[in-house]
């Protein structure tokens, strides 16, 4: 079998047992690989009502057919379980470098149940595996125990897939970590490895992928390679990463601030590309990528910070500078490495701590709560300070740690007014009252508010449109803020190529719509990886599978329209600057939501997939999912 190890490695941490499996080639091809292959397993192997933080829960560690490969965006792997901060399916992709070497040490995925003991470790090299005591490392932050790890296994070039502190103290948002600057976040995968006592799964392999033809993807990633170095497009994308999403907001007024209050933040010039350029440097990359987006802070500029932990990204931005009323970047910086040694996502920790301030603004939470911290926006000291307390659940840090929607709960009606969050996580720093289609993502996407489960709004936004966007049946131009009927097909149609995109799994930023490759060049590289004949349809397929069995997952564990919401600040007209008054139309989001139920194939009434599309996917077996 081409393009994949064709192994499947099993373990029980609580026997502390192992088993290989060898699916069918059916298998591979009806699920791919990355979180439909996750999904797959979770769905077969977990109980219903199973609780996200037992040894019964399911985590499953997968990469694809192109891992491995020399392709750039090809280096990633998912992670998929419960989600503890949801309740519902928990779906996560990371870059960096051990998405390959899983597949060089012989196997396309990890899956494992029970729990150990005590502190442990997972060891996987050239098809072999082990249990080790992670005592040790226990505790510490992800830099430290990278470091003790390398060194106990005598091999400094071994990859390693960690939690840090967060994970440990079951931080509903704990992210894992991989060289330090990678990290599956927005889920709380963390939080389940550390419930089930396992610190890390550490891969080593000298095997490499026998790919169907290695010319033609050797060409690829030539082609690939070539073009990012001569458009100016990627070179500016390279110098800069992701932070160019500030220069679009702060013209649009959609930079989150003060818990989403405003679009418009007085210090957000602050936060432009161009002002980061000398603090972010030397572009970071993922294993054999030409785009090399990810930035580095600079420890000349922003003193005391270590370059190994890279860098802050938009989303930390947004969600840690202008929505906490934070101007200054070196701050953000600080919050940005704190969060990576503990492992924890920025993005809810943001969403939660902006939500904190509010209400202590408005007397909603007293110092006497939070322990002495003074919460007003833009306290940088209280923040640091905080990011440490959650991630070690001390003080008021341990009801940060379980997020907005429990923190809100707990604070009552007038506080949850204003919190921000769908199915119990927080969101992305993109806003839907200036990109609709996002208000239909943040609350239908299955494992919670997603800013890259689909394609932005601007895409159909202006004449020309785009030829792949011609290519799925756009052909006139939309306002990016309205919704209407185009924008649940936009949202649905680029919904189930992004959901591809995760199953592969490929990074967004090289394979889309407007980037490196496009879909036609997707079905090329696959049928280069795996010798199928494949076609644009039965991949796409595939990528609405995986969102058909996640939401067929989630019924079985209680979600369904009523879940489906956005929160009430979303209806709430943003105050100041160039986006005052902006907001989501009420009446408009319910008729699109239906417009998309009905383009889904689920129905309108319980939100659940209908058993004719289920079979027209080959899903029988989910008609009637299993409730145990």
């Amino acid at each position: 079998m081409k393009g994949y190890s064709g192994k499947i490695l099993h373990v029980d941490l609580s026997t502390r047992s192992f088993a290989v499996e060898q699916p069918d080639e059916k298998v591979y091809r009806k699920y791919l690989g990355g979180s439909c292959l996750g999904v797959y397993y979770v769905m077969k192997e977990m109980k219903a009502g199973t609780d996200p933080l037992s040894e019964g829960n399911v985590i499953v560690f997968s990469v694809g057919p192109l891992a491995g490969s020399q392709i750039s965006g090809t280096a990633r792997h998912s992670v998929t379980g419960k989600s503890p901060l949801t309740g519902a399916i928990g779906a996560s992709e990371a870059g960096g470098y051990w998405a390959p070497e899983l597949k060089f040490a012989g196997f396309d995925a990890i899956v494992v149940k029970g729990k150990a003991s005590g502190p442990a470790y997972l060891w996987v090299h050239d098809g072999e595996f082990e249990l080790r005591d992670a005592s040790k490392v226990w505790g510490k932050v992800t830099g430290e125990a990278e470091a003790i790890i390398a060194e106990e296994l005598g091999d400094e070039r071994v990859r390693i897939l960690q939690i840090g502190p967060a994970g440990e103290n079951l931080v509903k948002y704990a992210n894992i970590a991989n060289e330090r600057a990678h990290f599956n976040g927005r889920n709380g995968m963390g939080a389940v490895m550390g419930s089930k006592n396992l610190k890390a799964i550490v891969v080593r392999g000298t095997g490499r992928p026998d790919f169907f033809d290695k010319a033609s993807i050797n060409e690829f990633a030539r082609r690939g390679a070539q073009k990012v170095k001569n458009d100016q497009g990627y070179i500016d994308f390279r110098e800069a990463g992701t932070n160019v999403c500030a220069d679009e907001h702060l013209v649009t007024g959609g930079l989150p601030t003060r818990n989403w209050s405003s679009g418009t933040f007085e210090s957000g010039e602050n936060f432009s590309s161009q002002a980061w350029r000398d603090d972010l440097i030397k572009p970071g990359t993922c294993y054999a990528c030409a785009q090399s987006c990810k930035r580095h802070v600079d420890p000349e500029n922003i003193a005391g910070l270590e370059r190994a932990y890279g860098g802050p990204e938009y989303e930390t931005v947004g969600t840690c500078g202008s929505n906490l009323g934070i101007g200054d970047r070196a701050a953000v910086g600080r919050i940005n490495e704190l969060c990576s040694k503990f492992a924890m996502d920025t993005i809810s920790f943001g969403g939660t701590v902006g939500f904190a301030m509010e209400c202590f603004e408005k007397g909603l939470l007293t110092r006497e709560q939070t322990g002495g911290l003074d919460l007003r926006f833009g306290n940088v000291d209280a923040v640091l300070r905080l990011a440490e307390m959650t991630a070690r659940r001390e003080g008021f840090g341990d009801l940060v740690a379980d997020g907005t929607a429990r923190l809100a709960k707990r604070l009552g009606p007038e506080a949850e007014k204003l919190a921000v969050h769908v199915k119990g996580k927080e969101f992305p720093a993109h806003m839907p009252q200036l990109k609709g289609s996002l208000a239909l993502a943040y609350a239908l996407v299955p494992y919670g508010p997603d800013h890259v489960s689909s394609q932005f709004d601007a895409t159909i936004g202006a004449e020309p449109l785009p030829y792949q966007m011609l290519g799925i049946g756009f052909d006139r131009t939309e306002d990016p803020a309205e919704l209407n009927y185009e924008k649940s097909k936009l949202f649905w149609r680029t919904q189930c190529a992004y959901s591809l995109f995760d199953t592969l799994p490929v990074c967004v930023l090289t394979f889309s719509f407007w980037t490196i490759y496009d879909l036609g060049d997707l079905v090329d590289i696959v049928n280069s990886a795996t010798g199928w004949k494949t076609n644009l349809h039965e991949l796409l397929m595939v990528g609405e599978r995986r969102l058909h069995m996640m939401r067929a997952f989630n019924a079985r564990e209680g979600f369904g329209i009523a879940d489906d919401v956005l929160p009430e600040k979303m209806f709430t007209p943003l105050r100041g600057g160039i986006s005052d008054g902006a907001t989501v139309d009420r009446e408009a989001f319910y008729r699109t939501r239906d417009y998309y139920y009905e383009l889904a194939g689920w129905n309108k009434q319980t939100g659940i997939p209908e058993d004719g599309r289920l079979r027209a996917l080959n899903l029988d077996w989910v008609i009637g999912f299993p409730t145990q």
